[in-house]
């Protein structure tokens, strides 16, 4: 078998094979036999009739006709493992010499991952910043439990800043009610800004049972745009005002909050300000691993890379913007028509980051293997043990857990962890 490869522009190649009529020839007798079974020849049992009857019965072209696949199949990927390429996606075949008793050829061309020259990460200069966290943010928390906590208790008095009132109202454009412009018996604790500006203002005074009509601008930069800056219309009806009860900040609070696991008030205060320098610390070094790698990219060269690659990861931060839309109860053709844009528009703005994260992808997978990072199957149990701890015991859960795809997800993601620990012990300073 003869194979040339030759590179082509976007980290494309093209690989051209031939066989000679001698190596097609097991092919060929394979596919006689496929032949034989599905269309018995009269005196032999289906898939048993001899190679030379079925080439007169049905013709050396319907017999290399129904070996094509196969011969393409095995030799594409020998012709892939022999020149130690990694190609992405699948290869567009021309066929090129294809006639009985003579040699097969075509020629097959696939994107591979492109080649990255590391840069001199020693470079990059990064550092930790102190992490402080005042008594003014641990207050703040201990606040939002006291709200949470908080017991209603209605009141016929006129609504203030900090009741709960519960109201209906309808939002009009031009005497036109608007899109999702209206509620009933929605709760909005007065003090906390929810809607727009000035609606608040307009409800505080009113008592249960009263009802207001007045008109307010939206915001210029309102997300729904065919409103932004323009005028409104409201109509609001007060159902009930609620003065909001809360409990004090002591012993007893933490006691309550915790389950009996703090018994004063400074040691939940302890606790909130340990898990505020945590979350605080995830932030810093999330932060600085983006930075990191966005520097590493900049000083490295990469070949140009293929637009399967960049299509494909354009595709993934789509799904991604869908699904971050969804937990906020939003849709995003909702969204896009906000924004008055196409989904195509979306893609063609996400281009310049999709080209970043996949040159992080290419640079990190280089240093894994330059460095011959290893990720055993030990180390995937192990992780995959630690995720079980937090579901309740379920067999469908450890199923997923453990198949091969999630496995080799996994392995992915333990390989990149172990190119980002390398990378912050060059490149980050306490």
């Amino acid at each position: 078998m003869i194979v040339n490869i030759a590179k082509q522009p976007k980290s494309q190649v093209e690989i051209s094979v031939e066989l000679t009529p001698a190596e097609l020839l097991p092919y060929l007798k394979k596919a006689a036999e496929k032949i034989s079974a599905d269309k018995p020849v009269e005196g032999f049992r289906p898939g048993k009739a001899p190679y030379e009857v079925i080439i007169k019965k049905y013709g050396e072209m319907a017999v290399l006709s129904e070996a094509v696949d196969d011969i393409i199949s095995k030799t594409y990927y020998q012709a892939i493992k022999d020149n130690n390429l990694t190609t992405i996606g699948q290869p567009q075949i021309d066929l090129e010499k294809m006639a009985p008793e003579n040699p097969f050829s075509y020629k097959a061309t696939v994107a591979i991952l492109p080649q990255v020259k590391i840069g001199d990460l020693t470079k990059i200069k990064l550092k930790k910043e102190p992490i402080v966290i005042t008594d003014e943010q641990v207050q703040k928390i201990i606040e939002e439990i006291r709200k949470m906590r908080g017991q209603e208790e209605k009141t016929a008095k006129v609504a203030e800043k900090g009741d709960l009132v519960k109201l209906d109202f309808d939002v009009f454009r031009d005497g036109v009610p608007i899109n999702q412009g209206s509620a009933k018996n929605y709760p909005l604790t007065l003090g906390e800004d929810k809607f727009i500006p000035g609606f608040e203002a307009n409800v505080i005074g009113l008592k249960a049972g009263e009802k207001k009509e007045f008109t307010l601008n939206f915001p210029e930069k309102y997300f729904e745009k065919s409103l932004a800056g323009k005028p409104a219309e409201f109509k609001i009806k007060i159902n009930e005002v609620a003065k909001i009860i809360l409990p004090e900040a002591n012993d007893e609070l933490a006691k309550m909050v915790s389950g009996g696991k703090f018994g004063t008030l400074e040691e939940l205060k302890k606790n909130i300000k340990e898990n505020l320098q945590l979350e605080e610390q995830a932030k810093q070094d999330r932060r600085l691993e983006i930075e990191l790698l966005e520097e590493a990219v900049k000083l490295s060269e990469f070949d140009e890379l293929p637009e399967i690659l960049v299509h494909e990861e354009i595709h993934r931060m789509l799904h991604e913007l869908e699904d971050s839309l969804s937990r906020q109860g939003l849709d995003l053709n909702n969204y896009l028509q906000s924004l008055k844009k196409t989904e195509e528009e979306m893609e063609r703005e996400m281009e310049p980051q999709a080209v970043i994260r996949v040159k992080t992808a290419v640079l990190s997978r280089e240093i894994y293997q330059q460095h011959k990072f290893e990720v055993t199957p030990d180390e995937v149990d192990k992780e995959i043990e630690e995720l079980l701890k937090n579901y309740p015991p379920n067999p469908d859960v450890k199923k997923q857990l453990t198949s091969e795809t999630y496995r080799d997800y996994l392995k992915n993601s333990l390989g990149n962890r172990k190119v980002m620990e390398y990378l912050k012990k060059i490149v980050i300073k306490d």
